[in-house]
């Protein structure tokens, strides 16, 4: 194999020297000037020139490296993983048709419910506990907070059946404690007033903070209920709750001329109903020119009760 190049590179090199010599030749022949002959290269430069060129057209056109690397690269055994998952998918399908398809459960058919009861019609005496029952919820009756005992009887009472450690037998113990307090000397009837005034004052301020709790507009809805309770159903034992933050009712010419009179008859010792019927005939007897003062007196009170209802109403769609 060498020997062959060896012969192959000496034959282009006598070639090469030949084609230098040629060419020389015909540039000095036609520039006609002798001293400008070209220096023919020594063999040795044009055998390795031509050397080089023989050693890169023998070479393929692919590099040794990559041809080893790709060659290498298929050499290569197939990864590990690559082959558990093979062989973890060849099972699993293997297993899976190897299984036995389960038969599928007949579905039971859901059970028909039983056909509702039609309601029962309510009897006039139902409604009207019903009735009753949601008037107390707006009235707010279970809400309202108890008070203590606010008088020397009821203190009294109260201690002895505390005492007693019961309620059973009220019938028997009342007559006995009724006479025990008539018996009671006055310094005692004076310690049971005190504790009656304390337990009042303590009851005022308990109302009031529950009053506050609420806002106005409930406490008006609770008063309109207990008004129906009252003149509807004759359940007269809740009175309206006073809340000073609903506007007061507005005077009228009447009760105007009432007041202004009703100070100067304190001498009087007849019964406020009959005072009340003789300032009614006075009122009778007054012209229309002394009763403008008291319209005057109503209308401006009436523009105050009209301006304290906006804002009050105004409060309530906050």
């Amino acid at each position: 194999m060498l020997s062959a190049i060896r012969r192959a590179t000496a034959g282009q090199v006598r070639l090469g020297g030949e084609l230098a010599i040629r060419s020389a030749s015909r540039i000095a022949v036609r520039f006609a000037a002798p001293q400008l002959m070209p220096v023919v290269p020594s063999g040795i430069r044009v055998a390795a020139v031509f050397a080089r060129g023989y050693a890169g057209r023998g070479r393929p056109k692919g590099s040794t490296t990559k041809t080893s690397t790709s060659a290498e690269a298929k050499k290569k055994p197939a990864s590990k993983t690559g082959r558990a998952k093979k062989t973890g998918t060849a099972k699993k399908t293997a297993a899976a048709k190897k299984a036995p398809t389960k038969a599928k459960k007949p579905q039971k058919k859901p059970a028909e419910k039983p056909a509702r009861r039609p309601k029962r019609e309510l009897t006039e005496e139902q409604k009207t506990k019903l009735e009753i029952r949601d008037l107390k919820k707006k009235a707010l009756v279970r809400e309202q907070p108890k008070g203590l005992p606010d008088k020397p009887w009821s203190v009294f009472t109260a201690q002895r059946l505390r005492a007693a450690g019961r309620m059973e037998g009220l019938e028997v113990m009342m007559p006995q404690i009724s006479v025990d307090f008539k018996a009671l000397p006055s310094d005692e009837v004076e310690k049971l007033n005190a504790i009656a005034q304390q337990n009042k004052v303590a009851n005022q301020v308990k109302f009031q903070n529950w009053i506050d709790s609420h806002t106005p507009q409930e406490i008006r809805a609770a008063n309109l209920a207990r008004l129906q309770l009252r003149r509807k159903h004759g359940i007269t034992k809740y009175r309206s709750i006073p809340d000073a933050r609903y506007p007061k009712q507005n005077l009228t010419p009447f009760v105007a001329f009432v007041k202004s009179r009703f100070p100067s008859m304190a001498d009087d010792p007849s019964h406020a109903k009959d005072k009340l019927m003789k300032i009614a005939v006075e009122w009778k007897g007054l012209s229309a020119e002394e009763r403008k003062p008291f319209h005057e007196i109503a209308a401006t009170d009436t523009a105050r009760r009209q301006k304290e209802l906006d804002a009050y109403r105004e409060q309530g769609s906050q």
